[in-house]
């Protein structure tokens, strides 16, 4: 994620040609490097050189802002997630070439044909940080963790393991879990970092220390070594890691000594921050400063966030303005994509054809669907009874058609693009009060009913009911009661087709039939980096620093 810098909607791809601002607020002293090494391993964004890893030195990683909670359940936010990839193994990852799940901390897992119980037989040898075992017994206290919460110490259950009941050792080196009812989408759950595997110990700890990264023990191929409060964390490699994900290719110790991640909020510095070797990767390039960097020499890396849904304005119906569905497909179709592509993303970004992001398994095409069609816009306005005002906007029964975006800033161009968007459907009639970016606002706006959209994208695991179906949830706002019996039907089912189907029918109800993800461009976090770094990310966009090597001095 990344701040936000402020751009007009009008952005055009001369822009994205001028010559880059060069860093001035940081200090290279406080970000000088040493001599570095790493190897890409199961990647799902690669666009490094083929070459030889090189081993030892230090790799400065620039995130956008500061975190103070690193308890894995709430590891949803790609500052704690970047971290804990590298301090947290999971039972399974998600290799995206292959586009399916293989073996990690689990050398085997099996699922009963009802998909209620499941049996993992853990590898051998792997140890956590503190020197226990992560053995069965660990991965049980883990599931009973994830999957009841620890009430002692008020974290609450993960909801990717919404049903689950029990989980026991079965002789040396198995854990067989039990649900209460059929998840289809369990085992894939498991690759998340937010089920990352802590030590018992850590889960003695009370909320704060499971919040604290100095005393989280993983079994990752780093561990803690240090940190500045809101200014950097040091990881150091831990030298005897023999157990990386199956595919991987590098299947022992980090080639790097240490990861040193530093924060840098400013958007506009962050070019200049690789540009002058001042650190070796970035997160949240904006669009404008592509070009100029990759003009350099150096490197942009776009990492499709295959784990998440699309990026989309999800409809709240709390002000009445939004209830009928008429309305909300009619302003899916004010949305033109194309354009919104040509004058405020780049290349790094891919329009989206659906929620879910094309590379995930169970996407669906809907591209058609969701062609910018202005004159049908129109008419489904009218059909719900919306008119046009003297002023241009639409009113019905004395309200007038005004809806209010909310978004986080964590993405470069969240607000430009509803810029964008406000003025496309000022011509259907529409007005949109563009609050997206503004994070004072999104505080009490996230949770408010009358705030229409919220500009957002989840991780999603499977199937989109545990994103969309919990009435707390907090793109809608809403339990839509159609909605969740098939969320339901699709959580339950036992064989690979059925399961594909429902997630199909999922994506076609949320965005075509009810339109209450007005989808926009699937995720990608677009990283810099300089010539000699060589790094490749997971299918949650994570930087693998356990593969990542540096070349040269």
């Amino acid at each position: 994620m990344g701040t936000n810098e402020s751009r007009t909607a009008t952005t055009n791809a001369k822009a994205r040609r001028r010559p880059l601002r060069l860093l001035t607020l940081m200090g290279a002293a406080a970000l000088a490097l040493s001599a570095c090494g790493a190897n890409p391993a199961g990647t799902a964004a690669s666009q490094v050189q083929d070459g030889t890893p090189v081993q030892g030195g230090t790799f400065v990683f620039a995130e956008v802002t500061p975190i103070n909670n690193f308890q894995t359940q709430a590891a949803r936010f790609y500052e704690k997630a970047n971290v804990l990839n590298s301090v947290l193994d999971r039972l399974t990852y998600f290799d995206a070439k292959k586009g399916e799940l293989v073996p990690w901390i689990a050398s085997k897992f099996t699922a009963s044909e009802d998909q209620t119980k499941f049996t993992f037989t853990i590898r051998p040898g792997v140890t956590f940080s503190d020197g226990t075992p992560l053995d069965a017994k660990a991965v049980q206290a883990n599931f009973d963790a994830l999957g009841k919460g620890i009430e002692s110490a008020k974290i609450q259950p993960n909801v990717d393991f919404s049903t689950y009941q029990s989980s026991r050792v079965i002789g040396e080196d198995q854990v067989e879990v039990t649900l209460s009812s059929p998840d289809a989408n369990f085992l894939r759950a498991t690759s998340s970092v937010t089920a990352g595997l802590v030590s018992p110990k850590t889960l003695t700890l009370d909320n704060a220390g499971q919040s604290a990264i100095a005393k989280i023990s993983g079994s990752g191929p780093f561990t803690f070594e240090s940190e500045k409060a809101d200014e950097e964390i040091v990881l150091a490699k831990r030298s005897d890691y023999a157990w990386a994900p199956e595919g991987a290719a590098n299947q022992g110790a980090a080639y790097l000594d240490k990861v040193v991640v530093k924060y840098l909020p400013e958007v506009a510095h962050r070019a200049g921050a690789v540009q002058t070797g001042q650190v070796d990767l970035v997160r949240g390039l904006q669009p404008a400063d592509e070009t100029a960097l990759a003009g350099s020499g150096n490197q942009v890396l776009p990492a499709k966030g295959i784990d998440l849904t699309a990026n989309m304005a999800a409809v709240r119906i709390g002000s009445g303005k939004l209830a009928d569905a008429k309305v909300r497909q009619a302003l899916q179709l004010g949305i033109d994509r194309p354009t919104l592509k040509d004058t405020v993303l780049s290349d790094s970004y891919e329009l989206a054809g659906s929620v879910l992001n094309r590379e995930a398994p169970d996407f669906t095409d809907l591209s058609a669907d969701l062609a910018y069609n202005p004159e049908k816009s129109k008419s489904l306005l009218e059909e719900a009874g919306w008119a046009v005002g003297s002023d241009g906007i639409r009113a019905k029964d004395g309200q007038k058609l005004e809806v209010t975006v909310t978004s986080s800033n964590n993405s470069v161009v969240i607000k430009p693009a509803f810029e964008l968007i406000e003025q496309q459907w000022r011509k259907i009639g529409v007005k949109l009060v563009n609050r997206a970016a503004d994070n004072a606002f999104l505080a009490t706006a996230m949770k408010d009913p009358n705030v229409e959209f919220f500009g957002t994208r989840q991780f999603a695991y499977g199937g989109l009911g545990p994103v969309f179906g919990p009435v707390t949830n907090t793109q809608t706002l809403n339990a839509d009661q159609q909605l969740n019996e098939l969320f339901a039907k699709e959580h339950a089912a036992t064989s690979p087709a059925a399961h594909k189907q429902l997630v199909a029918d999922e994506q076609r109800a949320l965005v075509v039939d009810q339109a209450l993800a007005l989808v926009l461009w699937d995720e990608v976090q677009v990283y810099g980096a300089n010539a000699k770094a060589h790094v490749d990310f997971t299918s949650g966009t994570a930087p693998i620093f356990q593969g990542a090597w540096k070349t040269g001095k």
